[in-house]
């Protein structure tokens, strides 16, 4: 069966989200997107090695929620028309919560929401 505009928009979103999912849990002591933020603002951020572990967990946890949304994607993908309302909530989560980072962490997690938003426009304009 051939792949369809939906689901290859809807996979390249997965994939998205399990690159940062590595990036929030790889290296252990500090992932990588922590030590982007860190490097980004480290004045505005002088954390304390108890509070940058702290914040590493919270991190960790970010990546592991980023898998699970990563796998919902790609479940909703491979389940055609019946994956459709799960697409669309998955694809309008991760949009809010990349305005959000935009607002409260950097203003690079836009892109997580720009293309967000096409993959919704696409799964919304062509079903699955």
């Amino acid at each position: 069966m051939p792949w369809k505009a939906p689901q290859i928009a809807v996979c390249s979103i997965g994939f998205l989200h399990v690159l940062f999912m590595v990036g929030e849990l790889l290296p252990w002591n500090c992932p990588l997107i922590m030590s982007l933020v860190l490097r980004k603002w480290p004045r505005q951020l002088d954390l304390s090695l108890d509070d940058r572990h702290f914040v590493s967990m919270v991190v960790h946890n970010a990546g592991i929620y980023n898998g699970i949304v990563a796998a919902g994607l790609f479940a909703a993908a491979s389940g055609g028309a019946g994956g459709l309302r799960t697409e669309i909530a998955l694809l309008t989560g991760g949009i809010v919560a990349g305005v959000f980072g935009f607002a409260t962490l950097t203003r690079e997690t836009i892109s997580q929401a720009f293309f967000g938003t096409i993959a919704l426009v696409i799964v919304v304009w062509c079903g699955t």
